[in-house]
């Protein structure tokens, strides 16, 4: 009984490591290479609000989903 138990657990621990994580935050230099701007552009963007970030100790963290909807909108900046 033990050991099927055991079993089970190390099936579900392989099945979780083996799953591919979505993210759903990034980095300003990812988010730099995926939009082709430069830093002090993605810099206007924050001050401007036209791409919302969070700061966490110093790094500024953006939502792919937030990247997607300024996308979708089509604006130019």
């Amino acid at each position: 009984m033990e050991e099927q138990i055991l079993e089970k657990i190390d099936h579900h621990l392989e099945d979780y490591n083996n799953r591919e994580v979505e993210r759903k935050w990034i980095k300003s230099s990812e988010v730099c290479q995926m939009l082709s701007c430069s830093p002090a552009t993605l810099s206007r963007y924050r001050s401007e609000g036209t791409l919302p970030c969070s700061l966490i100790q110093g790094t500024y963290y953006y939502k792919l989903s937030d990247i997607d909807q300024m996308m979708e909108d089509g604006k130019q900046y």
